[in-house]
């Protein structure tokens, strides 16, 4: 009975590391909201990319309709994990130049991490995204 128990906890510990694995190298992203969310790109890239446990640089670009960067905006992010409540990091992202901000975080565990990104447009407009990063 013992085996048995066992040899399932591993054939799901298995399953559950490949579905993980799969996942890990994708930033998908879920949701955009704002009044002009069809008029700005924000995007995320992550450093290292995959993530792996440790400290994490978030790159956030923010451009126009047209491409164009937006150098002037406040963005701030939310760090947490999806599965399990690892604590949220809180910030604000700082500006590189041509539309790109950079925030620093931290990657306490293995799994999927939702990242929120608000922008606040030079002219008031605030514009959400989330996105999910799965760590392998």
């Amino acid at each position: 009975m013992l085996y048995t128990q066992n040899k399932n906890l591993l054939i799901a510990l298995i399953i559950g590391a490949v579905v993980v694995a799969g996942l890990s190298w994708k930033v998908l992203s879920s949701s955009n909201s704002g009044a002009s969310a069809a008029s700005e790109a924000v995007t995320l890239t992550t450093d290292p990319n995959p993530l792996r446990t440790g400290p994490a640089t978030l790159i956030i670009d923010v451009k126009d309709k047209a491409g164009g960067s937006i150098n002037d905006a406040t963005v701030s992010f939310d760090l947490n994990m999806t599965t399990m409540d690892m604590g949220s990091q809180r910030g604000n992202a700082i500006f590189q130049g041509n539309g790109r901000y950079i925030a620093s975080g931290r990657i306490s565990m293995r799994g999927p991490w939702k990242v929120t990104i608000k922008v606040t447009m030079p002219d008031g407009v605030v514009v959400n995204k989330d996105f999910t990063v799965n760590v392998p």
